[in-house]
Formats: C-alpha cells, structure tokens, sequence
C-alpha cells in the first residue's frame, strides 16, 4: 500500500509534465510533417505559451496558492500596455515604468479591498476588472495606441542568436526565467512559506504568527505586476496597445494554473505546473489548429472537458488520506 501510494503521489506531483510531454509526442507523431521536434517548432511552442496568457497565469498562481482569485489580471495588461504607449512616447524608460504601477497600484487596491474590506476576491476583482476596463476605454476613445519608439517595439519581439543561425525570442526567456524566480520565491522564502500556509489553513498561519493580510496582499500585488509586465511585452511585440487586450486572459490563465496541478482551494501546487498548465494548452490548441477538420467549437469543448478533469483530480476523492486541520498544522511545524 505504502509503494502504491508513493507512486500514485509522484506521478501527481508530475502529472503536468507527463501530460505535456504526451500531448507533445502525440501531436509530433500525428503531425510529423510540421516537425514539430525541430528547435524552431519547438521555440514557437514556447513562444506562442508565453505570449498566450503563459506569462499571465504565473502571476495568477500567487493569488490561488492562497485560496483566492484575481479577475482583473486581463484588463490590468490592457492598461498596462496603453499607458506605456502613451507615456513611452515622449520617454520609453518612464512609459514602462508607470505601465508596471499599473500592476502594483490595481494589485494593491485588490489586496487591501480583500484583506481590510472582508470583500470576497471574485467580487473585489470583477468590480476592479469593469472599472480598469472602462478606464482604458476613456484613455484610448477605443482606438489602439501605437508603439513607435524603436526600444519599446523591440523589447516583446527581440530575438537571441542561438546556434547554427537558430534563435531565441526573448518572450521564451523572460517566461523561464520569470518561472524559476517564481519558483525560487516558494521554496526559498518566507513569503513563499507563507502564500502555502495561509492558503491550506488560514487560521492556522495566524495562531503561528505569520503576516496573513500582509501575504494575500503581496500576493494581489505580485500577480497585478505580472499582468502589467505581460501587457507591456505583448503591446511591444504587436507594435499596438489593444484596448480590448486580455480580454478574459483570467478565465484561461486559471485553467492553465487548474491543468499544472495547482489547487484551486489554496495551499498546494508549484509554479512550474502554472508552466506546464500553459505548455498544455498552448499543445492542445496547437493539435486542433494543425487538424484543420474539427470544429473550432469543439475545441472549446476539449479544453472544458480537460479542466474539469484536472479538477476533478485534486478531489479528496482520489486522495488516500484526508487532512485535517490539526495535520496540516503538525506538517507545518516539522
């Protein structure tokens, strides 16, 4: 029983990674006249993930480690983008400087509207996603902003020189890099001891002593950050600020942090599963696209079916044992 249960336990732990590296065999099969295991395929696999709300769900994942949502991420990119076309303009340094505050000031005023008000995250951010929305409107008159200083249109679509006359976009490297600084923050700091204890068991992380209210906030204002820094990238790489940008980026980053494993309820999960939750569906989509015969209402169809499945998966119904709150607590303390 106790082999059984280290292997069922380890494949879980994997379970995103072995559902990417399928899927990518699968398709690499199906369609092995795209090559798909080429280092350009595979580059535009990455590249497509980071720029499709890959980036995004990173940040989300903050926000889900402790237990809540955050539904304004899509127009906080939107925002972010047009302010740094309008600002960067005259200086692209200040442009993307003040579209980055709009990620901290939005994040922060979730955190304190969550942690001060008592308001649930789903109607905190929704209220923040209609008004960050309406604002953008305002700004551009709904018309896009466009990008014209050449260092502001190079940043989203700059490309590496790799070997032999092969490259990296550079949105591949922030996504990685930006995962394993994600990573590095849960496993290596209080923060990130503290995003996993207030989500599994808020009362608990209380009664030890950590900063609760101060955590959810940081965690509303990292994931805000995120969301700018991705809407900056994606308005350099179009050359254009979108008012329309992101536009339900939330619903889709979610799904990506559900398939890598993170649970929704708060307190377990890693960063890399928001990576591989990305990775999944960018391969996914990738799959119906190269078919060119299925409809593309039953993609959204398979793509439903798959989170629901994912959910399903964290269920204490496939767990051995229950944990209550005592045992959480007890793990905590060892």
């Amino acid at each position: 029983m106790k082999t059984l249960k280290k292997t069922w336990n380890w494949f879980g732990s994997k379970s995103s990674i072995i559902a990417f590296l399928i899927l990518f065999i699968f398709a690499s099969i199906a369609f092995s006249e795209k090559n798909l295991m080429s280092f350009p395929s595979i580059m535009r696999l990455f590249n497509k993930a980071a720029s499709d709300t890959g980036i995004v769900a990173l940040g989300m994942a903050f926000v889900i480690m402790i237990g809540q949502i955050d539904l304004s991420v899509g127009a906080v990119l939107a925002l972010s983008g047009v302010i740094m076309g309008i600002f960067g303009e005259t200086n692209p340094i200040l442009g993307i400087i003040l579209g980055l505050l709009c990620g901290v000031i939005t994040g922060l005023l979730n955190g304190l509207m969550v942690t001060k008000l008592r308001i649930s995250s789903w109607i905190a951010t929704l209220a923040m996603l209609m008004g960050v929305r309406g604002l953008v409107l305002l700004i551009t008159n709904k018309s896009p902003v466009s990008i014209k200083d050449p260092i502001l249109r190079a940043i989203g679509g700059y490309r590496i020189p790799f070997l032999n006359n092969t490259n990296i976009p550079i949105l591949v490297v922030i996504f990685v890099v930006l995962t394993l600084i994600c990573m590095h923050i849960s496993h290596n700091t209080k923060f990130g001891t503290s995003l996993y204890s207030v989500g599994g068991n808020e009362e608990a992380a209380r009664m030890m002593g950590l900063p609760a209210d101060r955590t959810k906030i940081l965690a509303f204002v990292v994931c805000g950050l995120i969301a700018a820094l991705s809407g900056i990238l994606s308005a350099s790489k179009l050359g254009t600020a979108q008012p329309n940008a992101g536009d339900a980026w939330e619903t889709t980053a979610i799904a990506m942090c559900a398939l890598g494993g993170i649970k929704l309820s708060g307190g377990e999960g890693k960063f890399s599963g928001a990576f591989f939750g990305a990775m999944i569906i960018t391969i996914i989509n990738t799959i119906f696209n190269y078919s060119g015969k299925l409809d593309s209402a039953w993609q959204r169809v398979a793509m439903g079916g798959v989170i629901l499945l994912s959910i399903a998966l964290q269920s204490e119904v496939f767990s051995f044992k229950k944990k209550n709150k005592e045992e959480v607590k007890e793990e905590f303390n060892t």
